[in-house]
Formats: structure tokens, sequence, C-alpha cells
């Protein structure tokens, strides 16, 4: 890349559920963040590369805040999420082109005096039963702040997200990459296997059993000429979560490891041997050193 490139950093953050993980893996055109219909879904700071020409762009895919937690998982969740934006070139705090919500004016609260620029990005402008809905509800945004650009978009179908990407790109700084080119996330792949693993806990279990249940890979080891193999642990808080987890005779624990294993194997471009165990561990949402076990570290 010549010395008269870009490089700068984007955070995404936003409300639950608005689709910023969808956006991310859109806009780096891998896979890089976990997605459920579900809300909360993102728990960690999840980074995403992409290049295109001279220009380096990594993305944030921040965790939505949990207003409403009070163990300490989600102390450490906010935490993340609010500590996203510190050093970022530009904030894109993502909505629903449907409509704003009270949650969106909470982030916007939280990010609004970070002296970042500040865009508004309107994700899930597919879901508007009409085209001529899109202006009205762009206009009744601008009011709300001040912001640097206002772009609807679609992470689903991709709707505008190469003009998002293009604004983006023009309005980093000039500097030199700090990723190799072809890099798409900074993340493990033992930490990626974790995470595709819990996705299939969002995507496969009812209620609030996701919500606490979090997941450790003890083995990760690369083949050369066998398969990749993987010893996971699910951890849960109570015997009837385990159970759930499990299934009659192991049903639904092989649906989730089979689903995972797919995953895996799109991901890592070679065959899988995964196994998983579920342990119950009372507590561990609200025990710091399990939280931080699982990656996350509560700072002062």
């Amino acid at each position: 890349m010549s010395a008269s490139g870009r490089f700068g950093i984007v955070a995404l953050v936003g409300r639950p559920n608005v689709g910023k993980s969808t956006l991310l893996n859109r806009l780096v055109e891998s896979k890089v963040s976990i997605t459920s219909r579900r809300p909360q879904t993102t728990w960690y700071r999840v980074e995403g590369i992409r290049t295109v020409g001279d220009t380096q762009l990594v993305f944030l895919d921040t965790p939505g805040l949990h207003h409403s937690g009070k163990r300490m998982l989600n102390r450490v969740i906010n935490q993340t999420a609010r500590g996203a934006v510190a050093g970022v070139n530009i904030i894109c705090l993502v909505t629903d082109a449907r409509g704003w919500r009270a949650g969106d004016a909470r982030v916007l609260e939280l990010v609004k005096t970070a002296r970042t620029p500040v865009w508004l990005v309107m994700n899930k402008a597919d879901r508007l039963q009409a085209v001529d809905q899109l202006l009205p509800n762009i206009d009744a945004v601008r009011g709300r702040h001040q912001w640097d650009q206002v772009v609807p978009v679609s992470a689903k179908t991709g709707y505008n997200t190469a003009h998002l990407l293009g604004l983006l790109g023009q309005s980093v700084p000039v500097g030199r990459p700090e990723h190799a080119i072809g890099e798409v996330t900074t993340l493990s792949r033992r930490f990626m296997a974790a995470e595709l693993i819990r996705e299939q806990l969002f995507r496969r279990l009812g209620a609030e059993i996701p919500y606490t249940t979090g997941v450790t890979v003890s083995d990760f080891t690369m083949g050369t000429d066998g398969p990749v193999t993987i010893s996971a642990e699910i951890l849960c808080e109570t015997a009837g979560q385990k159970r759930a987890i499990i299934g009659e005779k192991g049903s639904k624990l092989k649906i989730i490891g089979v689903s995972a294993r797919r995953e895996l194997e799109r991901l890592l471009g070679q065959q899988v041997f995964l196994e998983q165990r579920v342990k119950v561990r009372k507590g561990w949402t609200d025990d710091l050193a399990m939280v931080s076990r699982l990656g996350y570290a509560l700072k002062d």
C-alpha cells in the first residue's frame, strides 16, 4: 500500500437486535461475528477488517447494552460496549430504519460526548413496507443529533452497504494499514470455535437458557493430515438447563454439535472433530473468576 493510503477504526454501536453483527459480516465479506434472531447475542467486542485498495478499515462490533442485567456477566458486557468507542475514528450508531426507539436515544447519550464523528446508519431498510417510507423516517431522526452522515442500509440484502463502505473509506485519516491484506479478523480460531458453538445455543435453545450459558475451548489442535480436533465445554447454571441442552438421549446436543461443526468446517476449510461436554457451574454468570475465564475482564 502507498503512503497516501487510509486507515481507520469504526465502532458499530446500537441497542440490541438492530443487526450490528450482520452488518459487520456484510462489510468485511466474511462471517466474523455470530448472529441470531435473539437480542444480545454479541457479548464480546469483535473486530473485523476490510481492505479495499490502499484503504483499510477495522470495524468493532459491540454488544448491545444490557440495561436490565445485574449479573457480573452483564456488567462486563456493558463495560465492553461502553469502552469500545474509545480511540475510534468514526462511531456508527446503527438503528432500525422502521423507527427510532428509546434504546437508540440511550445509546446516543453515551456516544455523543465522545468527541468523535457520529454517523447514523439506518439498517433493515428492506423491512420497510414501502420505499417511500424511508425519506420521512430519515427526516424524523435528523433533528435528534448533528449527525456527520445519515446512511440507510440493509445488511441482509446488501442495499447501500457498498456506498457506506466507500464513505467510511473517504472519511478516515491518511495512514498505513495495521493488518495484512486478506486478514478479516484479529480473533483467534479458538475464540471463533467457542463463538460458533455459542451461536448454535442461541439458535437452538428456547427461553432464557442461552443467556446463562458460556463456552470454553479446552483443546484446539490443527491436524496436518487429519481433522481439526476441538474439545469444548458448555457451561450452564442448573441441572434443568443441562438436561435441556443435552435433550432426550442427547438429541439437542447432537443438533448443536452438527450445526456448529458445519460452520467450523466452513471457517477452517478442513474436516472438524468436535467434542462437547455440558457442565453445571451454579452462579457462574456472577462469578468474576468464571467470567474472566471466558475472556472478559472487569476494569476499575
